[in-house]
């Protein structure tokens, strides 16, 4: 249901508002969003507190904006909005891909979403050499689930267990949010 339920959205198959498609406020700190160890989860607009490995996923594939807060939650700044990739770049990787990149994955294009091989809040570039396609479930299995992609000889898409101590539920305490 959640994949029949994103295709939708992707394909701009549910009504827009002022221009854009449903929107989610995520709440995270910059250290949350680049995955790095020992970082809280993000708050949820009507959902509460989620992992730090959502947080990621939801952040993989989405308009991105800045929010600065001062003293007291001032907003002192507010970036634009930023979709990752291209038009032009999700185009490539549709020709390239044909579908979920995924070892033997047969989800179609129109199934998929682009992911970067190094996260770009680790400094991964948006350009088709670090993108693959991925499906809702294969997404969800790397950001949370702990699997690992590389690439390998011939543009071959390489699938990496998640390592036994691998936690998939962490969630942020229940003190703050992103810090």
């Amino acid at each position: 249901m959640v994949e029949v339920a994103s295709h939708a959205l992707d394909v701009g198959a549910v009504p827009t508002t002022g221009g854009s498609s449903t929107d989610l406020q995520l709440t995270a700190s910059v250290e949350t969003v680049m995955g790095l160890d020992g970082t809280s989860g993000g708050e949820l607009e009507f959902a509460g507190v989620v992992p730090a490995a959502t947080v990621q996923r939801l952040a993989c594939d989405a308009r991105i904006r800045r929010v600065l807060l001062g003293p007291n939650s001032a907003v002192i700044d507010v970036g634009r909005a930023l979709r990752l990739p291209s038009a032009a770049a999700r185009a490539a990787l549709r020709v390239r891909s044909g579908g979920c990149d995924w070892p033997r994955c047969d989800r179609p294009v129109a199934f998929t979403n682009a992911h970067h091989l190094v996260h770009w809040g680790h400094g991964g570039a948006t350009d088709v050499d670090n993108l693959v396609l991925l499906c809702y479930r294969h997404h969800w299995m790397v950001h949370e689930g702990g699997w690992q992609l590389a690439r390998v000889e011939h543009d071959r898409i390489l699938a990496i267990p998640p390592t036994p101590s691998h936690r998939t539920w962490i969630r942020a305490p229940a003190t703050g949010v992103g810090g």
